[in-house]
C-alpha cells in the first residue's frame, strides 16, 4: 500500500515538473531568448492594461503579441521601428510595440 502511494506521489511530482518545464515563455511577460523579445505589462494612456514588447524585428513583436494574447486577437496601440544604418534597402532594426489583447 505504501509503495503505491509513493509511486502516485512521484508520478504527480513528475507531471508538475514537466508542466513547468514545458511552459511557453512567449506567452508570459518577461524575456524570451528564443525569439529575442522582452515583454512587460504597462498602463496605456487610456488607463487600461497593455503589453510593451521590445524585439529585434517587427515580425517578432507581432508573434510575441499573438502568444501573449493566448493565440487570440490583439490591437496594436503603437509601433516604432529603428532604421538600420540609414539604408532603406536594409530591413529595419529593433522595434518596439504596444499591444492590447482584444
Amino acid at each position: 500500500m505504501a509503495t503505491g502511494s509513493m509511486a502516485r506521489g512521484t508520478l504527480s511530482a513528475c507531471v508538475v515538473a514537466l508542466a513547468v518545464a514545458c511552459t511557453d515563455t512567449k506567452s508570459t511577460p518577461g524575456t524570451d531568448a528564443e525569439t529575442g523579445t522582452t515583454a512587460s505589462r504597462v498602463t496605456w494612456s487610456d488607463g487600461r492594461a497593455a503589453f510593451s514588447i521590445d524585439c529585434q524585428l517587427p515580425g517578432d513583436c507581432r508573434n510575441r503579441a499573438f502568444a501573449l494574447c493566448g493565440g487570440g486577437r490583439y490591437t496594436v496601440l503603437n509601433m516604432d521601428t529603428m532604421e538600420a544604418a540609414g539604408d532603406p534597402r536594409i530591413a529595419p532594426g529593433r522595434a518596439t510595440m504596444v499591444a492590447r489583447c482584444t
